[in-house]
């Protein structure tokens, strides 16, 4: 499964709400950036286990367990599955990589067990968590509501983007505490420093993220970055969800090779050039191993960044 980042292209917190959560609106894109996950049928394994090359998630902590398991239980599947993640999103950097592995396993494993069943895909992607559900669709969408409200946008510009991710984590449930105590600093920033706005399907959108000024007040690092995008002619930039990941919107005659190059010379960044891409694609390879008494399933599932229809069904040559 290619399970996809996003990046919040504009992120407004509205309010708090009476079950805590807080009320949003964010125009979102999905980028060509993604976790490689495979999930395998195995009865070696008691229940759900999950292998992560990120050893820093706690298999229970991990969504794309928490998944697993809700799905099971929503379905009332007696099975044991086996997972493994290869992480490429970076942790605590807004792009929502654990989100998106665990929409990512909702799907394959309704795959899997052949359940045509979205509309309680989407039940349980609201139980684990607000960006969840944005996966299950992986369009560019504005959000509303704690984010479940998803409204698909039609014939969204394809944009290239800029990525920077310190090598320092920022955590959504710490930033929507500090934004209550910041509400009003907030407004007077915005008021003093207006953002870019870029041509966006039918509109105009402001690249405004609600968290920028609270990581600018804690960190540093953000000011410097800003500057030296604005010293190598990119004004199109922002942050992405509750940070820490920053990105700038390039144009298609721009490789980004020299702001890479840049960057990485230092050891306290991670770059990466990212395209948006709409929609998922499917491959399915059924791989028949001679002594064991089932198939074992892979998939290969995901977004693809030519449109291209990768194919659904068994692979060339599988059983």
């Amino acid at each position: 499964i290619l399970s996809p980042a996003k990046l919040n292209l504009s992120l407004r917190i509205k309010s708090k709400r009476i079950d805590n959560f807080h009320e949003i609106e964010s125009n979102i894109q999905i980028i060509d950036l993604f976790d490689v996950i495979k999930i395998r049928l195995d009865d070696t394994v008691d229940g759900v286990e999950v292998e992560c090359t990120n050893k820093k998630i706690k298999e229970s902590d991990n969504l794309a367990y928490i998944a697993a398991n809700k799905f099971l239980e929503f379905f009332n599947i007696k099975s044991n599955i086996k997972i493994f993640i290869d992480k490429k999103i970076p942790l605590g950097s807004g792009l929502g990589g654990g989100s998106s592995n665990a929409a990512s396993i909702l799907i394959g494993l309704s795959k899997i067990f052949n359940l045509d069943r979205f509309e309680d895909l989407y039940k349980i992607a609201c139980e684990i968590g607000s960006d969840v559900p944005l996966f299950l669709f992986s369009r560019s969408a504005i959000l509303t509501g704690r984010g479940e409200t998803i409204n698909l946008i039609k014939s969204p510009p394809s944009l290239n983007f800029f990525l920077i991710v310190p090598n320092f984590s920022s955590y959504s449930t710490d930033m929507y505490s500090k934004w209550i105590e910041n509400e009003t600093m907030i407004n007077k920033y915005f008021e003093q420093k207006k953002p870019k706005t870029i041509s966006f399907a039918d509109s105009n959108i402001e690249l405004r993220n609600d968290f920028l000024p609270i990581l600018i007040g804690e960190n540093n690092s953000f000011v410097e970055i800003f500057q030296i995008l604005d010293s190598m002619g990119m004004n199109s930039y922002s942050v992405s969800g509750s940070g820490s990941s920053i990105f700038a919107i390039i144009n298609q005659n721009e490789s980004g090779k020299e702001l890479m190059s840049y960057f990485e010379s230092s050891s306290h960044y991670k770059t990466f050039i990212c395209s948006s891409i709409e929609g998922w694609r499917f491959q399915i390879d059924w791989i028949w191993k001679k002594y064991l008494y089932h198939d074992d399933l892979y998939i290969l599932f995901g977004p693809s960044s030519n449109g291209r229809t990768l194919g659904f069904g068994p692979s060339n040559g599988g059983s």
